[in-house]
């Protein structure tokens, strides 16, 4: 079958690899999709290593059960299912906690285990979701970055009648902004590129410029920038929260003293936790992601996917299948 693999950075290529075999508690799927993150092109930049090459790439995906390897009850031949390639261990301190995002043996599909861009992949049941039947193959590749958003928004204890400011308007700042107004919050956004800000604002958010600093009770940073962590944390209203979801190893200047003037609570807001936030995810049905997913690549044109994510203002995908498929 088909896989699609990095060489080295900057070089993605197909090639042939080994039909898998399911195990027990594991289920077979014909891949649909593949979207592409920060994450992924960290990897094909060479920015995050990956324990060896060729690496087979992908971790945000769509699939169609086509076979199980015994212990599986929730699905069945034909569903459509999407992944949560973060399998936490259901057994360390953490993940007893319910802080699956910090469970000390998680594994990253992508990053730690090979990927799922290829016809075929097993993966754990308990980490593929049943699909909304009524969303289409690229709605739900950013059902996964969608998720980052729900737990974001879990964790910021976001109150009624607060505003809310999201820096950065990559994938998951677009959703993170989407899912807000969707929850009726007066929603507005900070970025420098304007094809971001217009798809931005067709979502209903409003330019930051049109409020004063320290205006918003909660701040989402989503840029992963020593910039856009500034930004948040001028804007963040006396007794508001900031919480931090993009992953910077920029160092920052911080006052302490100011912080607790302003009564500032910073929260760090690591992927999700399972079940809880995925769950809420496929309840929820938004609306809005077809304006999010801007850009789709047929398998065949992995490279100049990859390639041009940077410069796609709103999530890229892989179709894995033909187009008249991957409806």
């Amino acid at each position: 079958m088909r896989a699609i693999v990095l060489n080295g950075p900057r070089s993605v290529s197909q090639v042939e690899v080994e039909f898998p075999t399911p195990g027990p508690g594991e289920v077979l799927l014909r891949m649909l999709g593949v979207g592409i993150c920060g994450s992924d092109l960290s990897v094909f930049y060479g920015h995050r290593q990956v324990p060896y090459y060729p690496w087979q790439m992908g971790h945000e995906g769509v699939g169609e059960v086509v076979g199980f390897g015994g212990d599986v009850s929730h699905l069945k031949i034909g569903d459509r299912v999407v992944l949560e390639p973060n399998y936490c261990c259901f057994s360390c301190s953490e993940c007893f906690k319910g802080n699956t995002s910090g469970c000390l043996n998680r594994v990253i599909v992508g990053m730690a285990v090979p990927g799922i861009l290829a016809d075929y992949v097993v993966v754990p049941a308990p980490f593929a979701w049943k699909a909304p039947k009524d969303l289409s193959v690229g709605e739900l590749i950013a059902l996964e970055p969608f998720t980052v958003g729900v737990a974001a928004l879990r964790r910021s204890n976001i109150q009624s009648g607060d505003r809310a400011l999201v820096v950065g308007m990559g994938s998951t700042g677009l959703l993170l902004a989407g899912l807000l107004i969707s929850r009726g919050f007066d929603t507005y956004f900070v970025e420098v590129s304007s094809e971001r800000a217009a798809l931005a604002a067709t979502l209903g958010a409003s330019s930051y410029s049109a409020l004063e600093p320290s205006s918003f009770e909660r701040v989402f940073e989503t840029s992963g920038s020593s910039g856009g962590f500034e930004i948040a944390l001028k804007s963040a209203a006396s007794g508001g929260t900031i919480v931090l979801i993009g992953l910077s190893s920029e160092p920052v200047e911080v006052v302490p003293a100011d912080l607790v003037r302003r009564r500032l609570s910073l929260v760090g807001s690591m992927i999700y936790d399972h079940p809880t936030d995925f769950a809420t995810t496929m309840a929820a049905q938004p609306n809005f992601l077809r304006s999010v997913v801007q850009a789709r690549f047929s398998f065949d044109k992995a490279q100049d996917a990859f390639e041009s994510a940077h410069a796609v203002p709103g999530k890229s995908w892989i179709s894995v299948v033909e187009e008249r498929e991957s409806l």
